[in-house]
């Protein structure tokens, strides 16, 4: 009977969200109007001492006395960014543009908000505004790219990364994550291209050596990725996901024993890594330890008794200890949770 693994691999492409600072000189200004801007330059003296709720109360001052000033409006939605206020910080973002269409800086702020909130499509829609009305920079064109890949807009995706490093030829997480979009597009040789460019410029980017150990699977240099997971695990000694990765290449290049080592410290690094327990157990029944094989798919179906892939493998590893009615049942259950594979054992039961 056909034996089927999951043996499952992460790529990690994580960036901090950053939020625009407060704009505005902090020179007093003496004019019309002067309580309203003496207000705003104490609420950015304020804000720099990291006295927030003082500053956001010296913005909303400097607005009770002039209602229409659109940066003391965009200065408190960036403060209210900062302390996780999301909507309203989205309300002084959509001020700031009602009274100054100009600040195009509150499009791309009030992108990041939507985007902390989960609202990608309306931070894409904010993201393309900026662009379309002239603020082409760096970062707007990076997170739209973001969003893309989110969405698998994959191409989209690598036409934002591109645009952001015709601009910025160094930056070391756009070439990263262009690379992730090369390679959902199946692009593998400009993938490695990429990854490998965003190694040269910032040699400690562990990530990075991950995604370029993934790809390299992909055209079954196996030897290469397993070199890459390594010197990802050198930059970052504890890099779950690069120990479960490189137990991976090894199983694939057949080397049972050291694939079982990788996922035996996977699992040691974090306890509930339920991937690398799965992989773990599927070595076992590679070397024909069923029972042991059954342990460790009853470990992942006590921590996670949805877990349908636990299901059908510990179901081959029944068949094999020929205990076929044991085996259909668990067939059964990962069909009900949606195991597609499953359907090609239970056509054997009765």
């Amino acid at each position: 009977m056909k034996k089927l693994f999951q043996l499952l691999f992460f790529s990690l492409c994580t960036q901090p969200l950053l939020f625009a600072q407060v704009q505005g000189d902090t020179t007093l200004i003496v004019a019309e109007n002067q309580e309203a801007e003496m207000a705003f330059n104490k609420g950015i003296e304020n804000y720099k001492n990291k006295l927030y709720q003082d500053a956001i109360n010296n913005f909303t001052e400097a607005i009770s006395y002039k209602a229409d000033f659109a940066k003391a409006y965009y200065n408190r939605g960036s403060v209210k960014a900062e302390l996780k206020m999301f909507q309203d910080a989205v309300t002084d973002f959509d001020a700031t543009l009602k009274y100054d269409s100009t600040m195009l800086i509150a499009y791309f702020s009030r992108a990041r908000v939507k985007q902390q909130t989960t609202d990608n499509q309306g931070a894409t829609q904010d993201y393309t505004k900026a662009i379309e009305k002239g603020l082409k920079d760096v970062k707007t064109y990076y997170y739209r790219g973001m969003l893309r890949f989110l969405t698998d807009d994959f191409q989209g995706a690598v036409d934002d990364y591109t645009n952001a490093l015709q601009i910025d030829p160094r930056n070391t997480l756009a070439y990263n994550d262009r690379g992730s979009a090369y390679r959902k597009l199946e692009k593998y040789d400009e993938s490695i291209a990429d990854y490998k460019k965003a190694i040269m410029l910032d040699p400690n980017l562990d990530f990075a050596y991950n995604n370029l150990g993934s790809v390299l699977r992909r055209k079954d240099k196996f030897d290469e990725a397993i070199d890459a997971y390594t010197q990802a695990i050198k930059i970052k000694s504890d890099y779950v996901i690069a120990y479960n990765n490189r137990g991976s290449a090894k199983y694939e290049k057949k080397d049972y024993n050291g694939a079982m080592e990788d996922f035996k410290k996977a699992i040691s690094l974090k306890n509930d890594y339920l991937a690398a327990y799965n992989n773990l157990a599927s070595v076992k029944i590679k070397l024909k330890d069923f029972k042991g094989a059954i342990e460790d798919y009853n470990n992942i179906i006590q921590k996670d008794a949805k877990y349908g892939y636990a299901y059908l493998n510990r179901g081959i590893a029944k068949e094999e200890l020929r205990m076929t009615n044991e085996a259909c049942e668990d067939w059964k259950k990962a069909n009900e949770l949606g195991v597609k594979a499953a359907t090609n054992f239970l056509s054997e039961c009765n």
